[in-house]
């Protein structure tokens, strides 16, 4: 149940393939144009669902509204238009199932009239009546459940399987209407059949530790082989365009093959399917309702967010849900919901590929808001003398392990017993920084070299008479041993200090304003010349290969440049270097399909993106001043000068030095 569970998008996308979208296809386009539109979105949504796990959202950077977090708004907006038309394309299709069974007695007895694009009844009483009562269901309590999901895959697969058996034994056994089936006309048709059918696929995929290669074969080769059945079962049962105009094709080619006990059984299943599709399409609009209103977006007012204390329901976002989905179910006829649902879907992926693409390499938030202050301190490239003391270095340790198996205690031991040796070593040491001059401090710079001197010459001062004499047979009978072993301890102790300081640097250069400013262009410059692309497909322009050319350097571009650190090291399906070729290429296929449908629903696009536009852009005084007590706003106007003047002097100065 738990894995089913998982794949409660899924099964809805597949409830929509097999039960409307590749019969309507199969009915208006040929059998080969069918196969290759469905390959050709099968491949366009796997590859939206690849990009999409890369994914990342945080919930704080949308409190503030700014023009980059517009997009992931609309996001969310075309997502809550997507389920809105999927839920009024369901009630639709089950009320023009209901009155295809009746021979259309239902729909006189509503007094609908006819529409003539599918033949379906409009205005559709029906199936407002069914969203109504699925609203007050979800009103009550009824909630999403796995038992749901498992009696959806059940009736889902017997549609399925009673199609497929009873289909192929009526099939047409004449070799011409079959070539006739199986032609393809031109590649428009194709995209435009690639564009209806690209809701049948799922196009967004959660990244999982586990099973990811399996998810992806379980998305993109499993409905390939159902819906390629379906399709070749349905071409050999019709000739071209025969049933072109019906709203459900799957059903009317049984009363053509006269095979009429087979129809009802086939209805209530496509009933049953769309009925238990509505549980789960309607949750996913009225989470989001609640989501915008919350104070993460703030886009609506509070009060949708309002619970039932009985059911614990969003009672009045369960209430603006299924009051918009039946009023599209009531106005929309069923051609241009197909339409607008796949074209919001596209649109929706276009969106989320460009998002995730600028969150890639938009600017680092610990290299815009830390402000670093410069430093006198130099560095410089270590010169080849590393290697030397290294080899020095181990000479000497070779050199110490032989003479400690023939002494007779150790060697550190000795060297810390003798007092002239350990004299002579401080000697050394002080006489080697006296020589070279190369000390290194922060901040205090001054006062260290002062102290350091004074601390120096008090101690000659104090030592210089009681122990002049054993400096000079000191250095007369000194090891060359011990000052080679203070030599490469001091030299091992600046290149340490020298690594650590240096090695903070070779690190790859950081995604600035200047990478997201490149990377917005080279997404226009992508859209743009898929827009291109689709033109030519049109026959309006006749040149496209500056177009592709344009693709692959903008894709090329952005591989190029820095990478967010934050988003970098995220766990990512895709390798990093192939991230921006999938995303670029998801961006072009989806724009060049979205423009083969939408100059035909780009009316309803573009007043549902004006409408979420304006409530995003809505004044905050407007809506929200009025809701809160007046105490609570003198107080959120007041609260932050009170704690600036309190706290004002009592700040500490922050130093930040670059290290």
């Amino acid at each position: 149940m738990n894995s089913l569970q998982n794949f409660a998008p899924g099964l809805s996308h597949w409830s929509f393939g097999v039960t409307v979208l590749i019969g309507l296809v199969s009915s208006e386009f040929t059998g080969a144009e069918t196969l290759l539109a469905i390959f050709i979105a099968g491949c366009s949504a796997t590859l939206s669902a690849i990009c999409s796990c890369t994914i990342s959202t945080n919930d704080d950077q949308y409190k503030r509204r700014r023009c980059s977090n517009l997009v992931s708004f609309l996001i969310i907006w075309l997502d809550i238009l997507m389920n809105l038309v999927a839920a009024s394309t369901c009630a639709r299709l089950a009320s023009a199932t209901v009155d295809y069974i009746s021979k259309g007695h239902f729909r006189e007895f509503l007094f609908g009239l006819e529409q003539h694009s599918l033949g379906e009844p409009w205005p559709d009483v029906l199936g407002v009546t069914i969203i109504l009562v699925v609203t007050v269901l979800f009103m009550v309590g009824l909630e999403r459940s796995s038992t749901m999901s498992f009696l959806l895959f059940l009736v889902l697969v017997c549609n399925f399987a009673f199609f497929a058996i009873i289909g192929s034994f009526h099939t047409i056994n004449k070799f011409q209407s079959w070539l006739n089936s199986f032609k393809i006309h031109s590649s428009r048709t194709v995209l435009k059949a690639s564009a209806i059918c690209y809701y049948a696929f799922i196009h967004k995929m959660s990244l999982s530790s586990k099973n990811n290669c399996l998810k992806i074969f379980t998305i993109f080769i499993n409905p390939i082989l159902f819906y390629s059945v379906i399709a070749i079962i349905f071409s050999l049962m019709t000739r071209y365009r025969e049933l072109i105009g019906t709203a459900i094709p799957l059903i009317q080619v049984f009363e053509n093959r006269d095979v009429d006990w087979a129809r009802p059984l086939i209805a209530v299943f496509t009933i049953c399917v769309v009925c238990l599709l509505l549980p789960e399409i309607l949750p996913s609009v009225f989470v989001a309702f609640v989501r915008l209103a919350s104070k993460e977006w703030r886009v609506f007012v509070s009060s949708i967010q309002y619970q039932s204390p009985v059911t614990g329901a969003p009672v009045l976002a369960i209430f603006a849900t299924g009051s918009l989905a039946a009023i599209l179910a009531f106005a929309c006829p069923l051609s241009h919901l197909i339409k607008l649902l796949n074209a919001s879907c596209l649109l929706k992926c276009v969106l989320t590929s460009c998002q995730i693409l600028y969150t890639r390499y938009k600017p680092d938030i610990t290299y815009n808001e830390v402000q670093v202050s410069t430093s006198n301190i130099q560095y410089s490239k270590l010169s080849q003398s590393t290697s030397r003391s290294s080899t020095k270095s181990n000479r000497t340790n070779i050199k110490d392990r032989l003479k400690s198996l023939f002494s007779k205690k150790p060697q550190y031991i000795h060297k810390l017993s003798s007092p002239k040796t350990a004299v002579c070593n401080v000697r050394k040491i002080n006489h080697t920084r006296a020589d070279q001059e190369e000390h290194e401090c922060l901040l205090f710079d001054d006062y260290a070299t002062k102290s350091t001197n004074v601390d120096i010459a008090d101690d000659s001062n104090s030592e210089n008479e009681e122990n002049e004499m054993e400096i000079l047979s000191c250095s007369e009978e000194e090891n060359s041993d011990s000052s080679t072993d203070i030599d490469v301890i001091v030299e091992e102790y600046k290149e340490g200090l020298r690594v650590s300081t240096v090695g903070k640097f070779n690190e790859r250069k950081p995604s600035t304003r200047t990478t997201s400013i490149i990377v917005i262009m080279c997404i226009i410059l992508i859209i743009s010349a898929s827009i291109s692309i689709s033109l030519y497909i049109f026959r309006i322009i006749r040149f496209c290969w500056p177009d592709i050319l344009a693709i692959i350097g903008s894709a090329l571009v952005i591989m190029g440049l820095p990478e967010n650190s934050a988003e970098k090291s995220k766990p990512c399906l895709l390798p990093s270097w192939l991230i921006p070729l999938f995303h670029s290429a998801s961006i072009s296929v989806n724009t060049v399909l979205s423009a083969t449908i939408l100059g035909a629903v780009w009316q309803g696009v573009v007043f549902w993106t004006l409408a979420g536009l304006l409530l995003y852009w809505r004044c905050d005084c407007c809506s929200c001043e009025i809701l809160e007590p007046l105490v609570a706003r003198t107080t959120a106007k007041i609260e932050p000068q009170t704690v600036f003047y309190e706290y004002k002097d009592t700040l500490p100065e922050n130093i930040i030095i670059a290290r």
